[in-house]
């Protein structure tokens, strides 16, 4: 009686062994698969094994051990991982299917943990299958013997390893033999995604923040090191330790579980003994939820005035060795900056001509900063600060100079744009100049540098004073007449004089 049911009891243990995450016969495919061959094992045969890698699955499918899956069965196969197969060797000699004691001995194997060999084995020969192609999966022929098989390579976002595997050429299934097995082993992607906050502060001297997030993978194994870190631009400065949240589905992660370390520009987040302990709790019992980080840096610089970012996911390397296990990087971002330059003039003037120094002005954001057009650009809200300062005055040629104003960043809308619309204020005229009557004036910002011919000109008129009292020419003439009539009078008195006295005499 137990020796009738051996193979059965053989299939159920090597079976879990082999897929460790779905079962590896399938119920569901059984109607219409079978065996390829019954009674006794045919020993000159040439079998295979072709391994089929996919991430883990939402509603996991039983694979069938007799044939392909259908085209549907799974998703999201995984390319370019590797798998070794090794001859199971017993007293240096490989095991031999032919005698049934043998088959006793493997109902209960078990893969020695890191893919060394079950307790009274050796391992043989490396056999090594090719990469699993783009639909997963990798193929090798075999002779008839018992193997464990082992994920030996994976590209690094791979970071589920399979567990090893026992597999028999040929495999017990439906009271008959299959010689071309197929396995279906999972692993799970580490993915890590970065984004950009909505820029609230808006001039050189506001900080970036850069949130990412990493759901917390599936594993087949214990987490030995789990780190997200980003190495900011030369010209953003990283913000103090404390002021970078970490949560775990929008909720504080516990800080007792993680580290926060910067060395430079390279801040890291590094789960402590307590949080990979807090990972490890149960079989994945953390799989799934999502680690958030928001990496910040403070704009201190613009160079070209793209400003790009990215971070990456050390899973499993609490050493930080490439070699071992190299980082996985997130998708880049990039934030967009501009300086502005203005220039002052007298009305009237051209060229090298009447430039004023001494005008004072501030700088607002705009009403609709991505107007197709900035002309009509309204001011809002309060003046934006620069490198600390919210009033900037022309100097050297007449220049309004703003070194550093936000103009798009390659998450948030307007995507990527190249300019942005601004509005200044003038607050304080050049001395024996009068403010305009309108003090705004709008202007654009482009990613770079933008120079003063890219803008309008603000121009400022002179002052009025009181007018000067006249002299010379009319005045002149004004003064002659006035002699004139003084000594014709004294004409006309002289005459009245001399005939008052004829007239007595």
């Amino acid at each position: 009686m137990t020796e009738r049911n051996t193979p059965r009891r053989i299939a159920a243990s090597i079976g879990a062994a082999a897929i460790g995450l779905t079962a590896l016969f399938g119920t569901s495919s059984a109607a219409s698969a079978a065996p390829q061959g019954f009674g006794d094992i045919e020993l000159d045969r040439t079998g295979s094994l072709t391994v089929h890698k996919y991430l883990h699955q939402v509603t996991p499918k039983e694979g069938d051990i007799s044939e392909a899956p259908a085209d549907g069965d799974f998703k999201d196969p995984v390319e370019d991982v590797i798998f070794t197969a090794y001859p199971l060797l017993k007293n240096g000699e490989a095991v031999d299917l032919s005698v049934a004691a043998n088959w006793n001995d493997l109902a209960d194997l078990t893969p020695g943990d890191g893919c060394t060999a079950p307790d009274g084995y050796t391992l043989g020969g490396a056999i090594t299958l090719p990469g699993t192609d783009a639909q997963g999966a990798a193929n090798v022929a075999l002779p008839i013997g018992a193997y464990q098989v082992c994920e030996t390579d994976a590209p690094s976002q791979i970071i589920d390893s399979a567990a090893p595997f026992i597999v028999t050429i040929p495999m017990p299934y439906e009271n008959g033999w299959v010689y071309d097995v197929h396995a279906y082993p999972k692993n799970g992607e580490a993915t890590i995604e970065k984004t950009i906050d909505p820029q609230q502060d808006t001039g050189l001297g506001s900080v970036v923040k850069f949130p990412v997030t990493v759901p917390i993978p599936t594993t087949g194994a214990d987490w030995t090191g789990f780190a997200i870190r980003d190495t900011l631009d030369s010209r953003l400065t990283p913000v103090e330790a404390s002021e970078v949240a970490v949560t775990v589905d929008g909720v504080a992660l516990d800080s007792a579980y993680y580290t926060l370390d910067i060395a430079g520009q390279q801040v890291t987040m590094d789960f402590s003994a307590a949080g990979l302990a807090w990972l490890n709790e149960g079989p994945n019992a953390q799989a799934g939820k999502k680690i958030q980080v928001v990496f910040a840096g403070t704009v201190t610089e613009l160079g070209n005035g793209s400003i790009t970012n990215q971070a990456e996911l050390w899973p499993n390397n609490p050493g930080f060795n490439p070699s071992v296990n190299p980082p996985v990087p997130s998708n880049e971002v990039e934030t967009h900056w501009g300086s502005l330059e203005i220039q002052k003039r007298a009305a009237g003037t051209t060229g090298t001509e009447g430039r004023l120094n001494g005008a004072e002005f501030e700088v607002y954001n705009a009403v609709d900063p991505y107007a197709a057009d900035c002309s009509t650009a309204e001011a809002t809200g309060n003046p934006v600060i620069v490198s600390g300062e919210t009033s900037f005055t022309s100097a050297g040629t007449g220049v309004i100079s703003i070194p550093g104003l936000f103009v798009s960043d390659s998450v948030n809308p307007v995507i990527d744009a190249q300019q942005r619309c601004y509005v200044l204020k003038e607050v304080a005229a050049p001395a024996g100049y009068v403010l305009p009557a309108d003090p705004f004036t709008a202007v654009t910002v482009k990613i770079g540098e933008t120079t003063t011919s890219d803008n309008v000109e603000i121009l400022n008129t002179q002052q009025e004073v009181p007018e000067l009292p006249l002299t010379g020419g009319s005045g002149q003439l004004l003064i002659i007449a006035g002699g004139v009539a003084a000594v014709a009078v004294a004409a006309g008195l002289v005459l009245m004089n001399r005939r008052r006295q004829s007239v007595e005499s």
